[in-house]
């Protein structure tokens, strides 16, 4: 019994790791993502009935989503350790092998589990897996340039908002969906990467071509928050001319927008790697702000 409990106690122990190494924080918003989506086909809760397709897309999604991101962790190791980053593989809490077992059986699960929830869904989870292994892994790590880091997102944020709003049934709400879910993309795909603003002496000796590598950190810092801005503006054009109902999150969005390029272009994300982390930390705050205010319209 002793040796039993020892054994669940270490399997427990290195899924939590894994779940550490998979950025509680990205796991929270791709949640979201997928439950905003769902949201624009009509109520999460209605009738007080269990959803099925809907809840067990979700859980669905979350295996996708920690199998995706627990195999960066273990491709990006080097640059990781470089970066002086706290995740559990990079410290070496978190054997590889281990990461990666963990991983692909998030992944197989997450394949077999679509195949009774229709052909949409099936497809969107091995759509996201594939893109996942494009982005981290050979022959492609589109990972190392800022171009395939902004499609990769862009098209992960897509899929995440379209397998929800099909999950929860579809059929309304598409002019709303489609201008929501552009420039969340967008502002996922471009915004998104201030994250290398914090990574860049790493990038470096890891030969990853970010933003900041390319261009150039004072560029780079301009760019994400032009980008930023224009992704505010438009969307509070487009809520007020085509869905009015949009623009409390188009506010949020926009208010965020002004808060990064504000940070980003200012001393306060400048110095140790803390400081330089929060231009990306205000791009999540305000991705979870937009979606939270979607799921209460």
């Amino acid at each position: 019994m002793t040796h039993l409990t020892s054994v669940i106690g270490w399997c427990f122990g290195v899924l939590y790791r894994c779940f550490l190494e998979a950025r509680p924080a990205v796991q929270g918003i791709f949640l979201l993502r997928f439950l905003a989506g769902a949201s624009f086909a009509g109520s999460l809760f209605a009738g007080g009935v269990v959803n099925f397709p809907l809840w067990g897309g979700a859980a669905l999604w979350v295996c996708v989503t920690l199998s995706v991101y627990i195999l960066n962790g273990v491709m990006d190791v080097e640059e990781d350790q470089i970066n002086g980053s706290s995740r559990p593989v990079a410290r070496g809490k978190l054997k590889v092998v281990q990461a990666a077992s963990v991983a692909g059986g998030l992944a197989v699960l997450s394949v077999v589990g679509s195949l009774a929830l229709g052909s949409l869904m099936m497809l969107s989870v091995v759509a996201a897996l594939a893109l996942g292994w494009l982005y981290s892994g050979p022959p492609f790590y589109l990972k190392r340039w800022p171009a395939g880091l902004a499609v990769v997102a862009i098209l992960a944020a897509l899929i995440t908002y379209n397998a929800g709003y099909a999950a929860n049934g579809g059929g309304y709400g598409m002019r709303s969906l489609l201008i929501f879910t552009a420039v969340m993309a967008l502002w996922m795909g471009f915004v998104g990467q201030t994250k290398d603003l914090s990574d860049i002496e790493g990038d470096k000796q890891a030969g990853r071509r970010s933003g900041p590598v390319v261009w150039g950190e004072g560029t780079a810092r301009l760019v994400f928050s032009g980008v930023a801005l224009c992704l505010g503006g438009g969307y509070v054009l487009s809520a007020a001319l085509f869905a009015e109902s949009l623009l409390i999150p188009a506010f949020i969005l926009a208010s965020g927008a002004v808060v990064l390029a504000v940070v980003t272009l200012g001393p306060w994300s400048r110095g140790e790697k803390s400081r330089r982390r929060r231009p990306y930390q205000v791009f999540m705050l305000t991705q979870y702000g937009a979606n939270l205010t979607v799921l209460t319209l």
